[in-house]
């Protein structure tokens, strides 16, 4: 992945606004109110089901559940034909508790009963074991296979618990990202957000799209911090960057507003303060073949044209928003960047560009970023949040938010020279 060059510029050379062409697309991530005309979702999102799915869906509890019952009848092969020194019986009590972490109640119940009468066959097969040594040994075998089935039960009961918890999670991380706009012509425009596997706190990943009488304006930022205050402040920050866009035709006059909304917490609300201050990313596009952007420490987007991913990195980013009162004087910089019809814009948060694999490595963002530069933006969505969760395994660490604007093709000539130039 390259970074863009950049090139100084006044408002003097900027072209002059151009309402007639914001953009519309799919609420984030439901592939339900997808419009007609966007990419269609990749084969794995569609509906339908077959044996073969069933199968790979329940492959890794059949491999256990047969490898439980094969260590099972190796137990009682040994004790049957290799003589009494090896304590069998007692020894398949030990399997239901073993497997109770990797199979349901049901099952590790069937195989509590298959491990019952093993036992059972096993005392009866030695003739001069006591009538007491045989109760001795049933019970410790019975008391085992309980065991078992209670931590499977327990298990799948906090599983569920967590799982309503993540479901509450995502119902309110709905609730405060608003739909996106449905009527911006000219764009396409989708995001995805998927909390963290790590734990069922709410993260402060936040994204907004408002169509103003300025132009289409969009934020995507991160709260630090997760839990009620991180989804507050995010929540907090959005409002009033809905609010202020319809009023601050300027970038820089949209940060001052939401650095002046966030000091503002700290004298409303008590508690810690850490989680009162985020990075975000500022775009305005109300330009025929340019947009706008403003960084206040995030993580850099990514520019798509031609197959070629193109990392915006600003040589003048501000401060997170929150920390304007370490800085005497402090002063935001927007940034003009071309984008012209078929160019896509791909902002994340860091969820996805450190998200990192088995071995530690950094998912590959812009390299994978480049496959998919033709796709629409529903699906480039869907692709970069699966790839992201693959390569990690299933395990996030951090919440990962997506957003994609792709500027629709129109076939009209363009002038590609000077592609990022500052606004004074």
């Amino acid at each position: 992945m390259t970074r863009q060059g950049l090139n100084l510029c006044t408002d003097d050379d900027a072209p002059p606004a151009d309402r007639s062409t914001y953009a519309a697309g799919p609420y984030a991530g439901d592939l339900a109110d997808a419009s007609p005309d966007a990419s269609p979702p990749p084969p794995w999102l569609r509906g339908g089901s077959t044996w073969g799915d069933w199968y790979r869906r329940k492959a890794p509890q059949l491999r256990v559940s047969a490898a439980a019952y094969g260590i099972l009848l190796c137990l009682m092969v040994c004790d049957l034909y290799f003589g009494r020194e090896i304590p069998g019986a007692v020894a398949l009590g030990m399997i239901p508790p073993a497997f109770a972490a990797l199979l349901p109640p049901w099952a590790t119940a069937r195989l509590a009963g298959a491990t019952m009468v093993a036992a059972g066959v096993l005392t009866l097969h030695h003739n001069d074991t006591g009538s007491g040594s045989r109760v001795i040994h049933l019970s410790v075998v019975a008391g085992l296979c309980v065991v078992g089935v209670w931590a499977s039960a327990t298990r799948v009961r906090h599983t569920v618990q967590l799982g309503k918890a993540r479901s509450a999670t995502l119902i309110l991380q709905r609730t405060v990202l608003e739909p996106i706009p449905a009527d911006l012509p000219g764009y396409e425009v989708s995001a995805l957000y998927l909390p963290a596997d790590v734990d069922t706190k709410v993260g402060g990943d936040m994204f907004a799209v408002v169509r103003s009488r300025h132009g289409m304006r969009v934020l995507m930022g991160d709260v630090r911090g997760k839990g009620v205050g991180a989804i507050a402040t995010a929540a907090t920050l959005m409002a009033c960057f809905r609010e202020a866009a319809h009023y601050e035709p300027s970038l820089p006059g949209l940060a001052a507003r939401l650095e002046e909304r966030i000091a503002q917490l700290d004298e409303e609300r008590a508690g810690p303060a850490d989680e009162r201050f985020a990075t975000a990313v500022l775009f305005a596009f109300d330009e025929p073949n340019h947009l706008r952007m403003l960084s206040c420490g995030h993580t850099p987007p990514v520019h798509l044209r031609a197959g070629r991913a193109v990392e915006l990195e600003l040589p003048i980013s501000a401060p997170p928003l929150g920390t304007a009162g370490l800085y005497d004087d402090l002063e935001y910089a927007e940034y003009r960047v071309s984008y012209v019809p078929g160019d896509v814009l791909v902002v994340v948060t860091d969820g996805v560009t450190e998200a990192r694999d088995q071995a530690g490595r950094f998912y590959p963002f812009g390299e994978r970023l480049a496959r998919w530069a033709h796709y629409g933006s529903q699906r480039l969505a869907h692709e970069l949040i699966t790839d992201v969760t693959i390569h990690t395994g299933g395990r996030l660490e951090d919440d990962a938010a997506v957003l994609v604007v792709r500027r629709s093709p129109v076939p009209e000539p363009f002038d590609d020279r000077d592609q990022v130039r500052k606004v004074a």
